[in-house]
């Protein structure tokens, strides 16, 4: 079974305690007017009571009820105030924009800050009810009482109703429970979901709220305030912590809808869902999350602080803030609707959609950087631009191969021309070459590059991978030495003619109209000096000349012979057994290829063959070394 527990510490239950009504002005009007805070039995939104006043004929923001807890409180870092408001008479505030309802934090009756909260216009408003509010005491002001602010001395907690007409009966202005805290609610252990959390969060009855040890707050008679049940969804607002550093969870929850509250007076991330430990594994779906926030400040953010296992499928999120994955989380079917960044982390997205992302110029809705995956995991996903000049990915400049592989992604309403600060993806390295293949990628597809960096697309290239086998019993060998080599120039350079020249272990070659790349391999042949032979990796100068280092001063300048270059489809060692690489081709390519495995025993004959690439399909080829008796 779950456990629930909070981080909220009780500064009053309302149940009892010393009340009163701030005699300061605010708003250039003088508070005063209403009448005194006196318990309520019949009004109460946690525990049996809470403290109520009349509010006479008083208009134009006379209207105040604080709670005054006898000495300043000292707020932790990164602590808020939460707070029960409640006025009756939704449709007499003025306007949020004219504060009609405000929350005060004060160091005297006459000396504080406040912060505008609502209005007629807004939250719960026209038709009135209990709001808990969230303010973090260190934040802007939207001004003050009596002209000087409380000084960073919080002594009174309450509200201030702005109204616009008298009302001359009942007590239609109210507060009831204010707690201080971070406002963590967490869950470990396993099972449990957000109706029991919402029913833990809003337990109200006393005794034991459910879980095998849930936390008690004021002996099971409170209402948090931080997920609350609303109307078939739930409002969240606060740290939703799965899992603890200490503890895992083990939570799955389907076909749910989360709406964060805005929480304007508080911080960046204060609304934030973490999954704490690696043991603990989440699952959701068909979840849907959406910000109603006005600032930054109340958007909900996510982040994965361990890798722990994390799935979700269907899921929507809506004008949230940043998402931090790790390589253990899945995702299918997701789509993020004008979300902040998404940090890839080695995660893997399917189907995924991310639309409308507003971040500053030149920033990407999604970032990558893990060094040992040239594949990375976006596979039949769409990015769609939104107003802002951002790209759809960012590719990390240091901790990103350089051949990269994208399938199935369709990007949607980015600058068409490479350079750009809304081109489709960013490479801000300014000194690696990148090959892009592009698998079966529509829309507008184009790049940035860090200045001295470059990028070459391959357009839904084909691929050649070897397999190399053990032919007695198998296993799959690593170390072996594979050697692939074109025997037709209907795509590359075969057996064409060049000169070359050298200085010290410099060889330069000048071939006409070559068609290579930095990096690529050829087979240089026909040279009487042997030095100059051999398959060599290429730095490319020009359209028509490249250059290689040999490993001793080459013998004498210019070479002799008759002297031609082959491109060399692979060369280099297996890794378990596997080897690889792939290219756009106009035409079906031939090659011949050679397989030897290192001198160590075991030892192996040489294995060779034939075989074409088509435009159409990757080739497959494996090889079964004989082991040399």
């Amino acid at each position: 079974m779950a456990t629930y527990s909070t981080d909220l510490s009780t500064l009053t239950t309302a149940e009892s305690g010393t009340w009163a009504e701030l005699t300061g002005t605010i708003l250039g009007f003088t508070l005063s007017g209403a009448g005194s805070p006196t318990m309520d039995t019949e009004n109460y939104i946690q525990g049996t009571n809470c403290y109520s006043q009349t509010t006479g004929k008083a208009v134009d923001a006379e209207i105040s009820i604080v709670f005054d807890y006898l000495s300043g409180y000292t707020f932790s870092a990164g602590h808020v105030v939460f707070g029960w408001c409640f006025y009756a008479v939704g449709t007499n505030f003025k306007t949020k924009a004219n504060s009609g309802w405000m929350f005060v934090i004060c160091s005297s009756l006459t000396a504080g800050d406040y912060f505008v909260i609502g209005g007629s216009d807004s939250g719960r408003n026209p038709y009135g009810g209990w709001t808990n509010v969230a303010i973090d005491p260190t934040a802007t002001e939207s001004g003050t009482l009596g002209g000087g602010g409380n000084g960073s001395s919080y002594r009174y907690f309450g509200q201030v109703c702005n109204t616009l007409n008298e009302i001359s009966k009942g007590t239609p202005s109210a507060i009831d429970a204010i707690r201080a805290g971070r406002g963590i609610i967490s869950i470990i252990g396993s099972g449990g979901s957000f109706s029991e959390l919402a029913e833990y969060n809003d337990y109200n009855a006393g005794g034991t709220p459910p879980g095998t040890s849930s936390t008690s707050i004021d002996t099971g008679r409170h209402r948090l305030g931080l997920f609350q049940a609303s109307a078939g969804t739930f409002l969240w607002k606060g740290l939703l912590s799965l899992g603890t550093s200490g503890s895992s969870v083990t939570f799955s929850d389907s076909n749910a809808t989360i709406i964060i509250d805005d929480c304007p007076h508080t911080y960046p991330s204060f609304n934030k869902i973490e999954i704490n430990n690696a043991s603990s594994s989440v699952t959701l779906n068909n979840i849907s999350i959406i910000s109603t926030a006005t600032t930054v400040n109340g958007v909900g953010y996510f982040e994965m602080v361990a890798n722990a296992t994390v799935v979700k499928n269907g899921c929507l999120f809506v004008n949230m803030g940043t998402f931090i994955y790790l390589s253990n989380a899945s995702l299918t079917g997701c789509s993020f609707i004008g979300c902040g960044q998404v940090t890839h982390g080695g995660a893997i997205f399917e189907s995924c959609n991310f639309q409308g992302f507003e971040g500053t110029a030149d920033t990407a809705y999604m970032t990558y950087a893990v060094v040992t995956d040239s594949t990375p995991n976006i596979n039949n996903c769409s990015f769609t631009k939104g107003t802002a000049s951002t790209h759809a990915i960012e590719f990390d400049a240091t901790n990103t191969p350089t051949t990269i592989t994208l399938t199935g992604i369709d990007f949607t309403g980015y600058n068409a021309a490479n350079g750009n600060t809304d081109s489709a993806l960013y490479f801000p390295s300014t000194t690696k070459s990148y090959t892009v293949n592009l698998v079966g990628c529509t829309g507008d597809i184009s790049y940035k590059v860090g200045t001295g960096g470059s990028v070459t697309f391959v357009i839904d290239p084909v691929t050649l991978e070897f397999t190399v086998r053990d032919g007695f019993d198998g296993s799959l060998l690593s170390d072996a030495r594979v050697l692939a080599w074109v025997t037709s120039g209907v795509n590359f350079p075969y057996q064409a003619s060049i000169s070359m020249t050298g200085s010290g272990t410099l060889i330069t070659v000048t071939h006409s109209t070559h068609g290579l790349a930095t990096n690529d391999y050829v087979l240089i042949e026909g040279a009487n000096e042997d030095d100059y032979n051999g398959v060599h990796q290429i730095t490319v100068n020009t359209a028509s000349e490249y250059e290689f280092t040999i490993a001793a001063t080459v013998s004498s300048s210019p070479a002799t012979g008759t002297l031609i270059s082959t491109y060399v489809l692979i060369n280099g060692l297996t890794v378990a057994g596997l080897i690889q690489d792939s290219w756009e081709l106009s035409s079906d390519q031939p090659f011949d290829y050679r397989v030897r495995k290192s001198t160590s025993s075991p030892f192996f004959i040489q294995g060779n063959g034939s075989d074409t690439i088509t435009t159409i399909a990757d080739k497959d080829i494996t090889v079964q070394l004989v082991r040399d008796a």
